[in-house]
């Protein structure tokens, strides 16, 4: 008995202490969650609440102007037109590498030195397309300005020793102007020799007596045939095609000293033509749609006054005819067309000075079609 009292004893005993074992860690545990919610607070929820703020009228801010600094507003300038008489005080150097020369800028050309696009009876000064570029040479000096002893006789001599070869190299050791000119038609009638220095911006450094100008380019006709030119020149008018001289019509006083060329027909220097007697050239042919190479020399040699006409002429062509009397000769002519390369300007028309009853502006143009 006393055995089963001492088993029951100490079960009691057993369970009491199971239990406050379970209400220790009972407790042990609120204990902790009590100082975890002391020790780490939740995060606090933070909620925005809108504000009415007041508007504001925007402020217009104004930035200092350093007046001295402000740049003032542009201003139209006159144009200033300077006489070509300014560019010809200039002696200018040849320049090489631009094709064309100077006259072949745009515009008014440099500064309003007398580069400008007026067209003259020389040519314009910027290639408008088909027409001959000229070159101006003046025989009485170098091309740094060293006058060259030169007479009526020995400027001959010159243009006879150009005419052998027509290479240019022969005229390269005179002045050379710097400014080109492009002509289309060579119809220029009794005007002051100066004139033409004075076209190519050189008037006030070249006398207007012993000069020369060669122009050279390219025709084609608007039909295939022979044609021949016919004109007159005082004192010098030379024209070449292909390589061959097809005409001499310069003054009388000058034939045979150029050239040793003659006319085969028997009207030749019998027509009136600008005062003078017309000269009438050799039949050449030309063939459509093939450019031909053509040159011409213009010259004057004792100064005073220069003129030159050139017409062209079609083999088995109708042009009118017309009676005339010139001096000791009487008879008929024929009206032949001026010869161009691409139709004239009317403001040249008025200065040709055209005697409708020695030429006419209707007719073929010879320009090549590119």
């Amino acid at each position: 008995m006393a055995k089963k009292r001492f088993f029951a004893n100490h079960a009691k005993s057993s369970a009491m202490v199971v239990s406050l074992a379970i209400h220790a860690v009972i407790v042990v545990v609120a204990i902790l969650v009590v100082v975890a919610k002391v020790i780490i607070p939740e995060d606090p929820d933070f909620q925005v609440k809108k504000v009415k703020r007041p508007t504001m009228p925007p402020k217009k801010i104004q930035v200092p102007v350093d007046v001295k600094k402000r740049k003032p507003k542009p201003r139209l300038r006159k144009r200033i037109v300077v006489n070509k008489k300014t560019f010809t005080d200039i002696k200018m150097p040849e320049i090489s590498g631009i094709k064309g020369g100077l006259g072949n800028m745009g515009g008014d050309g440099i500064g309003g030195l007398g580069f400008d696009l007026k067209m003259d009876l020389f040519g314009g000064n910027k290639s408008m397309g088909n027409e001959l570029i000229g070159t101006f040479f003046d025989l009485k000096q170098t091309q740094d300005g060293k006058p060259i002893k030169m007479s009526d006789g020995s400027y001959m001599a010159a243009l006879n020793g150009f005419a052998k070869s027509w290479d240019i190299d022969r005229l390269n050791g005179y002045f050379k102007a710097p400014m080109k000119k492009y002509s289309s038609v060579f119809m220029i009638p009794k005007i002051s020799a100066s004139a033409a220095p004075e076209a190519f911006g050189v008037g006030g450094i070249v006398k207007p007596k012993h000069w020369a100008a060669y122009y050279t380019g390219h025709i084609s006709p608007p039909e295939t045939g022979r044609y021949r030119f016919c004109g007159i020149g005082d004192n010098v008018l030379l024209v070449r095609v292909s390589g061959r001289l097809v005409i001499d019509a310069s003054y009388s006083k000058q034939v045979g000293k150029i050239t040793k060329w003659k006319s085969d027909d028997e009207n030749s220097r019998k027509y009136p033509l600008a005062k003078e007697r017309m000269v009438i050239g050799d039949w050449f042919r030309l063939t459509k749609g093939k450019p031909s190479e053509i040159e011409v020399l213009l010259g004057e040699c004792p100064g005073g006054h220069f003129s030159c006409q050139l017409l062209i002429e079609q083999k088995g062509g109708q042009y009118k005819q017309v009676p005339f009397t010139y001096k000791e000769e009487s008879g008929t002519r024929p009206i032949l067309p001026i010869f161009k390369t691409k139709e004239i300007p009317a403001k040249l028309v008025g200065k040709m000075k055209v005697n409708p009853r020695e030429a006419t502006l209707e007719g073929p143009s010879f320009g090549v079609i590119k």
